[in-house]
């Protein structure tokens, strides 16, 4: 009777002095922080609110 395949790779890793692959741990995932944010503050932090530039005539920055 042959050797099943998991068998014949561990001898061949035994005659090549490889170690078979362990299996990884997995590991838990951290919690998510709930932090409710109002919507001014939201249209802040995207900076909604700032002032907008472009290039004039001559390549000038200005305020539009």
């Amino acid at each position: 009777m042959k050797p099943s395949f998991q068998e014949q790779l561990a001898v061949a890793a035994k005659q090549l002095n490889l170690e078979p692959k362990r299996k990884r741990k997995r590991k838990k995932g951290k919690k998510k922080s709930t932090e409710q944010y109002s919507e001014s503050e939201i249209k802040e932090l995207m900076g909604m609110n700032r002032r907008t530039y472009g290039r004039g005539r001559g390549g000038a920055i200005r305020q539009k």
